[in-house]
């Protein structure tokens, strides 16, 4: 039976229901502090990064283009003076690594619906965090999420880039990967039925029915959060960017650990705590283009 959208907005529909907040645990003053610790510890230990060929570069292309570094920090303005986007177009954009170009390309649309699925995780985690009376049953929704994917149906391919980045790490020693980054478009429907279906397969992993309103009551907030993202600063997008770092080269952390990241008012926190070792290939990509 084919699952529409009308059909997952129902099942969300019946089991709503309103959900009570309370406020982080950690002030906004602790959370500068913590980011900046996070973003010290990381550039240290970061390694470096040189783009040493990309696409179209023996046309004159330049080796990020201008729309690039914006782009992944939620600011997609360049972008749309360059590609004639219809008003209300969702915009989102992945990127895979590979040793060859031709690998890159290949995983580069696994990749991109598997980025999308992080994000809604995040988003889920967040509020999850708050929501939800313990760490039991937040472990349960962490679990449910990890296993939770998003289809690519209905998704435009606009255009892609390619960079090829030569790393070298603290025992100098150098390896050479592409970066291979790709650009989708969807209608807001769309958008809005990759997230009922996300949300649908959230519900359907957990066994409390308490806890299935809770996240299904979490759909209007989501949706419209992901649907067109709020710009981040450089400042912050750096910041995050160095704790994800930092988070891969610590040990897994706890689900009460988690949680308590998830409810602190630091954002540098929240994306350590949602990092794992599937999301090394999307870090070293973003440090290159950041310098990092």
């Amino acid at each position: 039976m084919k699952i529409t959208l009308p059909m997952i907005a129902a099942v969300l529909a019946l089991l709503m229901s309103a959900c009570g907040t309370s406020k982080p645990s950690v002030s906004e003053a602790q959370g500068a502090a913590g980011s900046a610790k996070i973003s010290s510890q990381a550039e240290q230990s970061a390694d470096q990064y040189r783009i040493i060929d990309w696409k179209d570069r023996s046309i004159g292309e330049i080796a990020s283009p201008v729309w690039l570094y914006p782009a992944v920090r939620g600011n997609w303005n360049l972008f749309k003076s360059e590609w004639p986007i219809a008003s209300g177009k969702v915009l989102k954009i992945g990127v895979a690594r590979h040793a060859t170009l031709n690998g890159a390309q290949t995983i580069a649309d696994v990749q991109y619906a598997a980025r999308l699925a992080n994000q809604l995780k995040q988003q889920v985690l967040t509020r999850a965090g708050i929501s939800l009376g313990s760490d039991s049953e937040f472990d349960v929704v962490n679990n449910a999420v990890t296993q939770a994917h998003v289809t690519m149906a209905g998704q435009e391919r606009l255009t892609d880039f390619w960079q090829l980045v030569e790393t070298t790490g603290a025992d100098g020693r150098k390896t050479r990967m592409y970066s291979y980054w790709v650009v989708y478009a969807a209608d807001s429907a769309v958008w809005d039925q990759i997230v009922a279906k996300y949300l649908f397969d959230v519900v359907g992993k957990l066994p409390d029915k308490k806890t299935q309103q809770t996240i299904a009551g979490m759909f209007n907030e989501i949706n419209a959060d992901t649907k067109f993202e709020r710009e981040k600063s450089e400042a912050q997008f750096k910041m995050e960017l160095a704790a994800q770092q930092k988070a891969l080269n610590e040990p897994p952390k706890s689900s009460a650990e988690i949680r308590a990241a998830y409810r602190s008012n630091d954002p540098a926190v929240k994306a350590a705590a949602g990092t794992t070792a599937a999301d090394t290939d999307y870090i070293a990509a973003l440090s290159a283009i950041t310098g990092k």
